[in-house]
Parts: structure tokens; C-alpha cells; sequence
């Protein structure tokens, strides 16, 4: 018998649609992942072929929901992928992940990220019922940690080389937030 898989949510907000990637992203996750300034603190060296994003795109769309789970962030008048936002390091029956996000640099500051973060958020606490969310953020990356601080993250500490990148270890903060934390005061 043939394994059945589960459909991908689509994450709506007003101005975006949070969706499975599709081969026709590469383009788009392409100029993201050859700027250098989109992958200053992302987790690999800025990419230098096209191959590198194919086959990226390609492992996004295969995700694995208990493990990891990726979303195009698109527009939601166009489809027009902006960017990507993602759960990692899946501990669903532990009820905790690690989150990430990347939007291309010329949609910056437009609050593009705060909403689709958000929408994931709101999925990982409301869906999956997570009890913890996490984010490591490089020190210097000042945008991620207002983010992250804007959603309720409370910074824990910091992990010294943490995540080696290229031949350059890096050390990142480490950003929590629980179910608890999002839940409005009675």
C-alpha cells in the first residue's frame, strides 16, 4: 500500500500566502540565495550556481511535516515567491522546534517578515499544538533579533560557536518563546 501524504497548510495573511514551493520558486529563492546580504547570517555560504538552488528548492518541497516544514512566502495577489519561512529540528512529540526565515532584502521593511513569521507561529501553536518555539540568531543581526523580540521571543542566552558556516564558526543567540508566552493575560 502506497503512503499516503499529508497536504501541505497554506498559511493566508492579508497580504501573503504561506505555501508548499513550487519548481517555478527557483528563480525567485535564486536571487535570494546569491545576495549576499539575504545570506549574511543564513545557515550556508552564499550559493554561487543555479544547481545549488535547484536542489535546494527541491528538498523544500520534499520536507518531512515531523521534522521540518518550509513555506514559500509568497504574494498573494501575484504568487510571487518573496522568501521562505520554516520549521526545523522538529521535536513534535517533545512539542518543540526551531524556526528560520528569509526574505529577499528588496522586500525588507515592509513587514513582510512579522506576517508570515506570525502566521507560523500561530500554525506551530494552534496545529501542531507545540509547547516551545526557538530561534538562533547571529549577534549582529539586528533586523532578526527586533523580530523575534516583536513576536514575544525572550533571548536565553548565547551558544559560542555554534554553527559552522563555510570554514567560519559562528556563534548565534538563542531566542524562546512557549505557548504560555503568547497567551493574552486574563
Amino acid at each position: 500500500m502506497a503512503k499516503q501524504s499529508i497536504p501541505h497548510p497554506i498559511l493566508v495573511t492579508p497580504r501573503l500566502r504561506l505555501r508548499q514551493f513550487h519548481t517555478d520558486d527557483v528563480d525567485a529563492m535564486h536571487e535570494c540565495f546569491t545576495d549576499p546580504e539575504a545570506m549574511r547570517f543564513w545557515n550556508q555560504p552564499v550559493y554561487t550556481k543555479r544547481i545549488e538552488t535547484e536542489r535546494t528548492v527541491r528538498n523544500l518541497i520534499d520536507c518531512t511535516p515531523s521534522y521540518y516544514r518550509f513555506w514559500a512566502v509568497a504574494d498573494a495577489e501575484t504568487d510571487r515567491c518573496l522568501g521562505l519561512v520554516n520549521y526545523h529540528d522538529g521535536h513534535i512529540r517533545s512539542r518543540r522546534v526551531s524556526i528560520g526565515y528569509m526574505i529577499d532584502p528588496a522586500r525588507h521593511r515592509q513587514g513582510i517578515a512579522t506576517e508570515a513569521v506570525s502566521a507560523m507561529l500561530d500554525f506551530c501553536f494552534g496545529e501542531l499544538g507545540l509547547h516551545r518555539l526557538q530561534a538562533f540568531i547571529h549577534p549582529d543581526n539586528s533586523a532578526s533579533i527586533a523580530l523575534a523580540e516583536k513576536l514575544g521571543f525572550r533571548r536565553e542566552g548565547l551558544l559560542r560557536d555554534n554553527l559552522r558556516v563555510g570554514d567560519v564558526w559562528r556563534d548565534d543567540l538563542v531566542y524562546g518563546l512557549l505557548a504560555s508566552d503568547r497567551q493574552s493575560p486574563a
